[in-house]
């Protein structure tokens, strides 16, 4: 399946033009009614799938996606309504860009297109279940045991069983691929790190004598050992030491050096035949290019003589003599199979030239990092633009076909670019250019770089093993398949019964942790009994209330999703379906799909802002996971928080004379920043079971907060002898000190609700300040460079320090 990273949506639905970073991590919507929520929905099924079950499907009438799809202003134009997204196919390590227009639903713009990738989406568009709303929810739950079944065999694609074999052959021999660029990272991730720590081997004992060497240079304890959650920086922090540049010199050096080589050996006359020879065996099999996709072409072959009645052939009803047809038919078996056999040939000539080309695109990645961080930056542009070639040769050389592709990508001998040579001689200019490191400085920058390396290390180590483990199970799910017989609907059944038992009994442990289920199939129904407190078996419906009947729809939905897909179950939208949920059981409802669904990614929407704040304080999805609408109208579509549509549309009331607006506008907008800074800060505001805050809530303890924080950093700085972080944090503290008094300072805001009150009785010259000094108090909780607002971190445990995203704001809280 996919992750969504980013989701772009134009003059669709109610929306006009919205644009938002999914990130592939679990995502909240949130609104009131009829703000475009569900256009988020629909643009995610859209484009994903070709269709719009909103707009599809039984009971929708005289509905339709060309006519009713794009926004109402462009219905005469569906080419204006257009849905892009950018996705990740983790099988492939791949991201792609997606496009579709409603003007041509069924065409689907892919870029990079290759097969394996249009194979994955097709995956994807076949499950339209992926986007899921209460209405759909239900029908699992509250329908005749008829249907329930007709749509559970639907959803577990039970009718079409058997086209099933290919595809488990095909996700086998994908998953074996993983496995070759899984162990081809390993190998170079453990190459950097014994570079880094210059060990002849990625041992232990290597490990830990080299870490422990640096560390006795820096004064610190020998760690005895090294386990997973050893950081080779413990220790630095007090050591007084600091790196002794941006860029580390000899580590630059070294892998300078390995480029220069990598080139070097890249451009050699035996690397240059080898890709000749290459290149010659692929043109020898142009011949046969139709034969090379051999799989499906095997199986009709192998179909062809099992359907054959001794008198016909079964394909095409020509007549045939018996032992003729058997001969043509085993004659082009042999000849699929010779050239099938020439395939795995040039495969392997190939496999070397592949891992030549990642490997120097990985290296010139690693050296190209150097060039913003050197003092003058150095120009790497081409660097990163000739690995990018490199990869998407070895790109083409492993997908194969077409051959034209592949053969291209092997290319004439042509000598490495001027202005990738340029680029490399500046580098080594400017990196020779940096002083020579001290021993303490050599031991901080080769305990720094080497827990990096370390870490990717590690990272490469789980990843290898993850693909290894999937490709196993890939494989042996293809081995048994043909093994499976007629009691293997009874068996899916139990396993889909067991795992909707355990999600309910999760979410309702409180009270129903003995909870059972029966799934009874039977004469083509699924009876579906629950357990109603060990009083017997009844149907959903009969006896537990509606939020216990979303509960069931959702604990069965994703028990049928994860037997369906498995580890390929990573992307859901959850459009509004547990809004009957109490908040008591919301806390579980996140536990459940944090514990049990940690691959997958989540698009819930909701019209409930304390839901969605459970969803945050949860862990479910990020502080800034999150899109928050506070209007819709049809000229303009959904309007969200954000900074500059809301003081806008607050200064353009205030130019209009419009003050009452003006002044609700403020003081709503002012309630959902002083909300994010709150939960930014870990500021402590005084507990409200309805979770209903006003601006006098959330604004003081905000304003507090952060000043405190910047006192905490200013002595912190201090103890540590910091001048110049000691000079920032002073800085913010005058300019943040300046903005509050703008505003009347922390006094004055003690009791806001009267002061915010009289702003509707405010004149426009009155007004105007006020916008403006608020405005301009907001602004300093933000990072002026990277825009994003400052936060302490970690979110939970002790207080380290205060960061943005973009690092120009990085005060430690911790004092020497």
């Amino acid at each position: 399946m996919i992750t969504v990273d980013r989701l772009v949506i134009k003059e669709f639905r109610g929306i006009r033009d919205l644009d938002l970073e999914l990130a592939s991590k679990n995502f909240g919507v949130c609104g009131p009614n009829g703000t475009g929520k569900s256009g988020i929905v629909d643009a995610l099924e859209f484009v994903l799938t070709g269709t719009i079950s909103r707009l599809t499907g039984r009971g929708r009438g005289d509905l339709s996606i060309k006519e009713h799809a794009p926004h109402v202003d462009s219905s005469k134009n569906p080419e204006k309504a257009v849905v892009e997204a950018h996705v990740t196919i983790p099988t492939l390590q791949t991201k792609v860009h997606l496009v579709r227009s409603v003007k041509n639903p069924k065409t689907l713009k892919v870029t990079p297109d290759t097969p394996a990738i249009r194979l994955a989406l097709a995956h994807v568009e076949s499950h339209p279940e992926i986007a899921l709303s209460r209405r759909e929810i239900i029908r699992y739950i509250l329908v005749e045991p008829g249907q329930r079944s007709k749509d559970v065999q639907e959803l577990l694609r039970l009718d079409a069983i058997e086209t099933l074999r290919a595809n488990f052959q095909k996700i086998a021999n994908a998953c074996d691929g993983d496995v070759k660029r899984a162990e081809s990272v390993r190998a170079f991730a453990e190459g950097q790190l014994m570079k880094a720590l210059s060990i002849p081997e990625a041992t232990a004992t290597a490990l830990l004598s080299a870490v422990n060497a640096q560390r006795a240079v820096l004064g610190l304890p020998a760690f005895e050992a090294l386990v997973a959650n050893t950081s080779l920086r413990d220790g630095l922090a007090t050591a007084g030491g600091t790196t002794s540049s941006p860029v580390a010199k000899l580590p630059a050096v070294a892998n300078i050096n390995e480029v220069k080589g990598g080139l070097s050996v890249f451009n050699s006359k035996g690397a240059i035949e080898g890709r000749a020879a290459a290149a010659k065996a692929l043109c020898a099999l142009k011949e046969d290019e139709a034969l090379l996709d051999g799989v499906k072409r095997g199986q009709l072959l192998t179909l062809a003589l099992e359907l054959f009645d001794e008198e016909n052939c079964s394909v095409c009803d020509t007549p045939w003599e018996p032992n003729a047809f058997r001969a043509v038919i085993s004659g082009k078996q042999a000849s699929l199979a010779a050239v099938l056999a020439k395939r795995k040939d040039v495969e392997k000539l190939l496999e070397p030239i592949i891992e030549e080309h990642r490997l120097l695109a990985s290296q010139i990645n690693v050296v190209a990092s150097y060039g913003p961080r050197l003092t003058p930056k150095v120009q790497v542009e081409a660097l990163h633009g000739h690995a990018k070639l490199l990869e998407k040769r070895a790109n083409h050389l492993e997908q194969f076909m077409p051959l034209d592709a592949a053969i291209e990508a092997l290319g004439p001998a042509i000598a490495t670019p001027s202005d990738v040579m340029n680029a490399m001689a500046a580098l080594s200019s400017a990196v020779a250019a940096i002083p020579e490191p001290t021993q303490q400085q050599q031991a901080w920058d080769m305990l720094t770089i080497g827990q990096e390396k370390l870490e990717a290390y590690r990272t490469a180590r789980l990843a290898l093993s993850g693909a290894t483990n999937r490709s196993a199970t890939a494989r042996k799910v293809f081995d048994i398949y043909t093994a499976s017989s007629k009691a293997a609907l009874e068996s899916i059944y139990a396993k889909v019964e067991a795992a909707f038992i355990e999600y309910y009994r999760l979410l309702n442990e409180d009270d129903e942790s003995a909870f059972a289920a029966k799934l009874t199939p039977s004469m083509g129904k699924l009876g579906f009994g629950v357990d109603f407190y060990q009083r017997g078996f009844f149907p959903p419906g009969a006896y537990h209330s509606e939020g216990h009947q979303d509960s069931m729809g959702l604990c069965l939905y994703l028990a049928l999703m994860q037997h369906l897909q498995g580890p390929g179950f990573t992307f859901a939208v959850l459009d509004d379906v547990l809004m009957s949920v109490d908040a008591g059981h919301r806390r579980q409802v996140c536990k459940l799909l944090k514990s049990k669904f940690p691959n997958t990614q989540f698009v819930l929407t909701t019209h409930d802002n304390v839901w969605l704040k459970h969803m945050s304080t949860a862990g479910l999805v990020g502080s800034k996971a999150t899109v928050l609408f506070r209007k819709w109208d049809v000229d303009n579509g959904p309007s969200p928080w954000a900074t500059h549509d809301a003081w806008s549309d607050i200064e353009t009331h205030v130019a209009n004379n419009e003050i009452q607006a003006a002044a609700a506008l403020l003081r709503h907008y002012l309630e959902h920043l002083a909300a994010e800074i709150c939960q930014a800060l870990r500021a402590p505001v005084e507990y409200r079971a309805d979770g209903q805050y006003d601006l006098g809530d959330l604004l003081p303890p905000a304003v507090s907060e952060f000043r405190k924080q910047l006192k905490r950093a200013k002595s912190a700085a201090a103890s540590w002898g910091h001048k110049d972080i000691l000079a920032k944090a002073d800085s913010l503290e005058k300019d943040y000190a300046s903005a509050l008094g703008a505003v009347g300072g922390e006094q004055w805001l003690i009791n806001p609700a009267v002061h915010f009150n009289q702003w509707a009785n405010f004149t426009k010259q009155d007004f105007a300040p006020v916008v403006g000094a608020y405005k301009a108090l907001m602004k300093k909780f933000w990072c002026s460079t990277c825009a994003d607002l400052i936060e302490i971190r970690p979110s939970r445990g002790k207080r380290e320090g205060l960061f943005c995203t973009c690092g120009a704001n990085s005060l430690s809280l911790q004092e020497k």
